[in-house]
């Protein structure tokens, strides 16, 4: 049985998480942390484990009115993370990296347990990706060479830990999934609830815009372009126009023709519509065309007004019948589909599988304190300015991958491939 998650994006997603550059240091040590039966993990995957936690946690105590950069303080301080969870930050860290250890264990003892086996190319596959980032970084594509050896190593993280940690549990998290959920599966879900959980969860619909603005020469030294208002009889005539089609399309005349109308009436080339069928938690529209949405029925449109002054646009939005379209997105997209369906219940089930683990957890394990990763952020001063906007800069840079991975990271776990 072929695995059920585009282990590759949750591989980069997982490397990426992890990816900011780190600067404390300890020496490279040989103990295991945590352990079963038949397994046992390298101390360097729960430092691997660690570090991510202090990331996320380090992510929400910069929310705090009273984090300071400067000092580690916000360690003892108390933070909300994912699930509303509240405790010390110090604590959660700990709690949350012991957590993920657990699961690299609950997960592969679980695939022993069904006799499922990871597919050999996926997971050597894998481990290749991860080899590339170890040895030139996640963002060598863009030009930007760090590897992640050069990091990690000092913390006592090895490359089989880190490997383990990224390549191996991505492949295990959907080789796991499978055995589950796909064709042949202990809980196998078939086209039909597929077909219904769409019809109940998911939206289609179309939509076109066009500005109520007019967009001036962009600005040479900054980069950013500049936009003025249209005036208000230009705008008028714009919103009449696009009223008229609306009524067109709620008295029955069918919204690819109303598009077509519109396209030679304002001698546009490109077809400006967009047909979207996606989960309604994923709306991307934006906000204002969902709440729209929401209050049409099916095979009507309405008119959407979004943003103001020199950011306004007008939306025709369409409603079309997820009904008639929800075998084909099956069909066209079983993978992504079933995992909206099960991710949830997939999480649990680990959660499950943790709580029933049997393993032994190594002294070494309380000798690794959060602090390690901390590293101040110096104030700056007037003769420092010109240096520390780089600095700051590249720090902000460094939060919105770190940022962006996290999400990233969600969006993989919930694109499965059943097969």
């Amino acid at each position: 049985m072929r695995s059920a998650i585009k282990t590759g994006s949750l591989l980069l997603a997982v490397v990426m998480l992890f990816s900011a550059i780190f600067a404390a240091g300890c020496s490279f040590s040989p103990e295991w942390s945590y352990k079963t039966s038949e397994k046992q993990l390298p101390i360097g995957v729960y430092i691997y484990a660690l570090r991510a936690a202090y990331g996320e946690a380090e992510t929400k105590a910069k929310e705090l009115e009273d984090y300071d950069s400067t000092k580690d303080s916000w360690l003892d301080m108390e933070i909300e993370i994912r699930d509303g969870e509240k405790g010390v930050a110090r604590d959660l860290i700990k709690k949350e990296a012991e957590e993920n250890c657990l699961k690299y264990l609950a997960v592969e003892n679980e695939l022993k347990n069904l006799s499922a086996t990871p597919d050999s190319a996926q997971l050597d596959s894998s481990r290749e990706k991860s080899k590339n980032y170890w040895e030139v970084g996640p963002y060598a594509q863009y030009g930007q060479i760090s590897p992640m050896k050069n990091e990690l190593e000092k913390y006592g993280v090895s490359y089989d830990s880190f490997a383990y940690a990224t390549a191996n549990y991505s492949v295990n998290y959907s080789t796991l999934f499978a055995a589950l959920y796909a064709e042949g599966g202990t809980q196998a879900v078939s086209d039909s609830e597929l077909t219904k959980f769409v019809e109940d969860n998911y939206v289609d619909y179309s939509y076109f815009s066009v500005p109520l603005y007019k967009s001036d020469s962009t600005d040479t030294t900054t980069g950013q372009a500049s936009s003025t208002a249209l005036s208000d009889d230009e705008k008028k005539k714009i919103t009449d126009e696009l009223t008229g089609y609306v009524n067109s399309i709620n008295d029955g005349k069918a919204y690819a023709d109303v598009v077509e109308e519109y396209m030679k009436a304002n001698n546009v080339t490109e077809n400006p519509s967009k047909d979207n069928v996606e989960h309604k938690d994923d709306f991307s529209a934006g906000d204002e065309v969902k709440a729209a949405y929401d209050k049409l029925a099916v095979g009507k449109a309405s008119l959407v007004t979004v943003g103001q002054d020199t950011t306004a646009t007008l939306y025709v939005v369409y409603k079309k019948d997820i009904k008639a379209d929800s075998a084909k997105q099956v069909a066209d997209n079983r993978a992504s589909v079933l995992s909206k369906m099960k991710t949830d219940d997939f999480d649990a089930y680990i959660k499950q599988l943790v709580e029933k683990l049997e393993y032994e957890k190594s002294p070494a394990v309380d000798k690794y304190d959060p602090k390690m990763f901390f590293v101040a952020v110096q104030p700056t001063t007037a003769a420092d300015a010109g240096s520390s906007d780089s600095d700051s800069s590249a720090a902000e840079s460094s939060n919105s991958e770190s940022s962006a991975a996290e999400s990233s990271n969600s969006e993989s776990s919930a694109e499965s491939k059943a097969e």
